[in-house]
């Protein structure tokens, strides 16, 4: 009997040793998430970044305008990219299609615009440096030289 509680024991220790070592693994790599907003004209980045407004706000779709009055053109990855998975997560969803659902809601409830989805984080980063009113959100290891305004999730 005694037997049998030791390799059960030893069988549960494996099993939650593998399960520690493997999610690293499913982990992205050092870096987090980053809404990006395109660069205004006038004012430094420091100057600007006290007028962006709340990133889990706009992803969410609780804030969809500017200060100014004017729409939030949000763009977001692609589910086919899989970073909506990781960024639904963060915000306490249960994965991509629990988000998109989440915006239609909005969107045939004519509270919001839809986001865009892009397919990787350079088509992001290069709509919102070209879009003025944009916002996005990507991963990234450093938010240094990236041609945007930057806030942290």
């Amino acid at each position: 009997m005694r037997f049998f509680v030791i390799q059960k024991l030893s069988l549960l220790a494996l099993l939650a040793f593998a399960a520690t070592a493997l999610s690293p693994l499913t982990a992205q790599a050092d870096g987090q998430w980053v809404m990006i907003v395109h660069q205004s004209k006038t004012g430094s980045q420091a100057a600007s970044r006290r007028s962006l407004p709340d990133p889990r706000s706009v992803l969410m779709g609780r804030q969809v305008r500017w200060e100014d009055g004017s729409n939030i053109d949000l763009v977001l990855p692609s589910k086919a990219s899989g970073d909506l998975d990781e960024l639904s997560s963060v915000l306490g969803l249960r994965d991509a299609s629990a988000f998109q659902r989440h915006w239609l809601r909005l969107a045939f409830g004519g509270r919001a615009d839809p986001p865009r989805f892009l397919g990787s984080t350079e088509e992001i980063l290069q709509f919102v440096r070209a879009t003025p009113g944009a916002a996005g959100v990507i991963w990234s290891e450093s938010i240094d030289n990236l041609g945007v305004d930057t806030s942290p999730l």
